[in-house]
């Protein structure tokens, strides 16, 4: 099975997942999404599989650990019930590596429609809520609760300094239209009240729940995919990312949705009236210098958006209240 006839490394990969798992591959197509790491959908005499190669630059930026636990806890949460690839395991470990040293994957292939950022209705958010509700139930069961987040939060006038920064690069390369993003950051910066996130709830978090990785079918999710920077952080961060990702569209923040979300997550787990405010809070707070940068005019599609999403918060922090302090 050769995609190209010089992709030696593919034909690694593809032999020892045949001498490993015992499958024939049948046909293979390449999935490009995502930043440096390879990936292929297999069709093989035992189903249809996903192939994951780590790129070396990619896999130097993991915690190797982390990423373990997290693939370990992936399989195990899919097997208590939630919407995710199951893990195929090789002499007890779902991380795995060939002998020309590559760090590769294989799981179940998931069907399913990815969400249109923005696009998100009632019934998929309370479905994704419902979901992320259980993950983070059955990741505080596996894990407890860490007594450190990933996420440390600055105090805000280092935040400040930040942003200062950031307008004095734009303004020494001449990049004045990016100008008023920056402005918006600090304005927020200097109102925010960080001592909230005192009170934030600790747990072993995914971490990347966005658009790009939910799969539906109608109003139901499909799978919750891609779990390797799962860790110790606060819950609400995955809570935020979720419902930005599904329900900002342009300058329409979608209320019924938003609802939806928490609606499913109550099925699961306690959250308070009103909490939703300190979540979105925070992710800004934490998400906002990653994406409002000197060189955002170089961003691809998905920090784009991303950034937009700091953008629209930063703007709109105080009508937040009258929008959502009921949900």
């Amino acid at each position: 099975m050769k995609l190209r006839p010089d992709d030696h490394e593919f034909d690694e990969l593809c032999e020892i997942c045949q001498k490993w798992f015992g499958f024939i591959i049948l046909d293979a197509q390449p999935i490009v999404r995502g930043w440096l790491n390879r990936k292929w959908k297999l069709d093989t005499t035992h189903g249809v599989f996903l192939l994951k190669s780590y790129h070396p630059d990619r896999y130097r930026l993991y915690d190797e650990s982390a990423l373990v636990r997290a693939l370990r806890w992936q399989s195990e949460i899919h097997t208590q019930g939630l919407p995710c690839p199951q893990i195929l395991m090789h002499q007890g470990s779902q991380l795995h590596s060939t002998p020309s040293g590559q760090r590769f994957m294989v799981m179940t292939f998931s069907d399913g429609e990815r969400l249109i950022p923005g696009q998100a209705t009632y019934g998929q958010m309370y479905s994704l809520g419902t979901a992320t509700g259980l993950m983070h139930r059955l990741l505080l069961m596996l894990g407890g609760v860490p007594t450190q987040a990933t996420f440390m939060v600055p105090e805000v006038p280092e935040r400040i300094r930040d942003w200062d920064n950031v307008l004095k690069a734009m303004e020494q390369n001449d990049k004045h239209d990016l100008y008023a993003f920056a402005q918006h950051q600090l304005n927020a910066s200097q109102v925010i009240d960080i001592r909230e996130f005192r009170n934030a709830e600790m747990g072993f978090a995914h971490r990347d729940l966005w658009a790009d990785n939910l799969l539906f079918s109608g109003d139901g999710l499909s799978a919750i995919l891609d779990f390797d920077r799962l860790n110790a952080d606060y819950l609400e961060l995955d809570i935020a990312r979720a419902i930005l990702s599904g329900n900002l569209a342009s300058e329409t923040f979608n209320v019924d949705a938003t609802q939806g979300f928490l609606d499913g997550y109550r099925t699961q787990r306690e959250f308070p009236t009103g909490r939703i405010l300190r979540d979105l809070r925070m992710v800004w707070y934490m998400e906002s210098t990653w994406w409002i940068t000197p060189n955002m005019d170089q961003h691809t599609v998905p920090p784009q958006r991303f950034a937009h999403e700091m953008d629209w918060l930063a703007r709109n922090m105080h009508n937040l209240p009258s929008l959502l302090s009921q949900l």
